[in-house]
């Protein structure tokens, strides 16, 4: 059994006296009487498509520094290319070859220009040779599933493979709660008696699909009438509190058509919002 460190209970006795010994009784003892509970562990296989994923999430990462750099570089020198691309700040191809004909003040600085955008044509071919890959082993594992997920509005290529590369098997989730706490879409409370107080949503969460789902919101509700009716509502109070409740909207719907291999409704939200099965 596999168990979070931080969901052993502990003394605040045990806290300040810490060794070893304590800490195995503490464990041995809690294991006896059923107290702890393991964490769910993906197989071999899935981890090391998991672990493709997040490569690649680090490879945008690079990129997005990358392309910093080579900007920061050329604003340095008050080079802006911008003014002659019609203010456009993306460093496209056409930028690229523009400036692999620009003449510094040193061949130094040519260098320097040179290894930057040698450098950021890497990191783009890398992003998209796994961007590539990852798709095509996750359209031959989770074929249908894949399907269905891009069926939902709102939800990309990228978000349908982070769910299906993270998540893996949705069954796994005993309840909504449940999954929508995994993803940290739930607000976490701090309450004692009568006083009430929440801070905010779940910090213990898997990060790398929260973003995706917040990002995936914005669209969804440009896409999806009912799910704009239910941001509006929302909004008036807080806008951002109103697309966190979007993005469990959306979670619980891209949860629901893998798990029923059904592509999405159109009166998918209207026939819920009925059965109050989605909250």
């Amino acid at each position: 059994m596999i168990v979070n460190a931080s969901d052993i209970p502990c003394t605040d006795k045990q806290n300040k006296n810490k060794t070893d010994v304590h800490d195995s009784r503490s464990i041995a003892f809690h294991l006896e009487r059923g107290n702890l509970h393991g964490i769910y562990i993906l197989d071999r296989e899935h981890q090391e498509l998991r672990s493709l994923f997040r490569f690649r999430e680090a490879k945008v990462k690079d990129l997005t520094k990358t392309t910093n750099r080579l900007k920061s570089f050329l604003f340095y020198y008050g080079i802006k290319f911008g003014l002659i691309f019609e203010g456009r700040e993306y460093i496209s191809s056409k930028v690229l070859n523009w400036l692999s004909k620009l003449k510094l003040a040193s061949e130094a600085g040519e260098i320097t220009l040179k290894r930057y955008m040698d450098d950021l044509v890497y990191h783009r071919r890398q992003l998209l040779l796994t961007t590539k890959e990852l798709r095509k082993v996750i359209q031959e594992r989770y074929h249908t599933a894949y399907k269905c997920l891009l069926s939902v509005p709102g939800i990309g290529a990228i978000t349908a493979t982070a769910l299906l590369a993270e998540i893996g098997d949705f069954n796994r989730f005993d309840n909504p709660r449940e999954f929508c706490s995994y993803i940290g879409l739930i607000p976490w409370e701090n309450s004692s008696g009568d006083r009430m107080h929440t801070n905010g949503i779940q910090p213990r969460c898997n990060k790398h699909l929260r973003p995706l789902l917040v990002e995936a919101s914005w669209t969804a509700i440009r896409k999806e009438p009912i799910l704009l009716k239910y941001y509006r509502r929302h909004a008036i109070k807080n806008n951002k509190h109103a697309i966190i409740k979007v993005a469990r909207k959306l979670a619980l719907t891209a949860k629901a058509v893998v798990q029923k291999s059904q592509r999405y409704q159109s009166d998918y939200y209207s026939a819920n919002e009925r059965t109050n099965a989605i909250v």
